[in-house]
């Protein structure tokens, strides 16, 4: 059985998702550690960001062509209806989850 995921790729996008949450807790994190710039938590950020959707554009691309290979066409629907299923459900419990949290 083939492993579904990259864990190299993985690794690099917790450190990309890491670099973008130091980047919006900035403000906290400057106070903490004064030796670094303002600046540098910003880059961090943007090569955060940069990364996460350079390593997501490799990552569709090659769910596209394994269907390329395997059915000899690509169908964008059955691709996107894919994408719905796996992330509107852990989105509308993060809406319930903040709809919970706002109400109490």
């Amino acid at each position: 059985m083939k492993p579904r995921n990259i864990p190299s790729l993985d690794g690099l996008r917790a450190i990309s998702v890491g670099m973008v949450i130091a980047a919006h807790m900035s403000g906290v994190v400057a106070q903490r550690i004064p030796l670094l710039p303002f600046w540098l938590y910003v880059a961090w950020g943007s090569l955060g960001v940069q990364t996460f959707f350079v390593i997501s554009g490799f990552l569709i691309t090659l769910i596209l062509l394994k269907e390329l290979n395997a059915t000899g066409t690509i169908s964008l629907g059955r691709f996107y209806f894919r994408r719905a299923l796996r992330i509107f459900p852990p989105f509308y419990a993060y809406l319930a989850a903040s709809l919970v949290l706002t109400l109490a």
